[in-house]
């Protein structure tokens, strides 16, 4: 895929995470993976396309792939974008500070500490998701943010696929296919399975982002989640203290179960 159809194709999760990154006022971000790069040239394209610099490698262990781009001009001041890469990288104009060759699957060493980290429609794609967050946790600043977007397999339509052939949407069984070579989806994501990840390596403040996309998209959808919506409801009203009600008040959300993309932050703890 290039870059211009990468931008073209605007998936419903992008302005949510630009969304959160403004809100937070991160100056120094890592997009990792960064794929064909989307964030960094959104992030260019909001602050008029001015760069500066030509910034330097991200991760001690990988080769620098690109150094052409450097601080993109944001909302309230410039913004640093780094990036790592395994089998896909942006091109040079991107917008990125540098690019790092790295396998998220093993352990990421960081220079320096980031005030956000990005991780894009990659987690499902891990054989190894713990260390992933792992490394997200160590790259960020104490209070820094990690923004993380998957397929959401607690949709009613993922749940009723399951039921009927034994596997999520989009998790079909990958027997023939070669990791590096073909697209491979390794586990499954819901928002209490990312929440109870996050919180075992550090993170608070969990939010299920709103996603602007239909939901549900089919009216049987709706009546299939309504024992469900019930349930969640339950466990809201008999929540022991504030933060179990308000994972049950997200976890029982329109966006977790009837939305297509989950789009969860966290911070790293001070």
């Amino acid at each position: 895929m290039d870059m211009a159809a990468s931008t073209t194709l605007n998936y419903p999760y992008y302005p949510v995470v630009i969304d959160i990154l403004r809100a937070r006022r991160a100056k120094q971000v890592l997009d990792a993976p960064c794929g064909v790069g989307w964030l960094g040239a959104a992030l260019s394209a909001e602050g008029g396309g001015q760069v500066a610099g030509d910034g330097g490698r991200v991760a001690s262990d990988g080769g620098q792939v690109a150094s052409a781009g450097g601080q993109v001009a944001g909302d309230g001041g410039l913004v640093a974008v780094d990036g790592v890469g395994l089998w896909e990288f942006p091109p040079a104009s991107a917008g990125y500070r540098s690019v790092t060759e790295h396998d998220l699957d093993t352990p990421l060493s960081v220079a320096e500490r980031y005030d956000a980290v990005v991780c894009c429609e990659a987690i499902h794609l891990m054989t190894n998701p713990g260390v992933l967050l792992q490394s997200l946790h160590d790259a960020l600043r104490p209070g820094g943010t990690a923004i993380i977007t998957t397929p959401n397999t607690w949709n009613m339509r993922s749940r009723l696929q399951f039921l009927m052939r034994g596997f999520h949407s989009g998790f079909r069984p990958m027997v023939g296919r070669k990791r590096g070579e073909d697209y491979i989806t390794y586990f499954p994501w819901s928002f209490p399975q990312l929440h109870l990840l996050l919180s075992h390596y550090g993170f608070v403040d969990i939010t299920l982002h709103e996603v602007d996309e239909p939901k549900p998209k089919r009216m049987l959808e709706h009546v299939l989640a309504v024992p469900s919506r019930l349930y969640y409801r339950r466990r809201v009203k008999r929540a022991e203290n504030e933060d179990i009600r308000g994972f049950w008040t997200q976890a029982g959300s329109m966006q977790s179960v009837h939305g297509r993309w989950l789009v969860v932050s966290a911070r790293r703890g001070v």
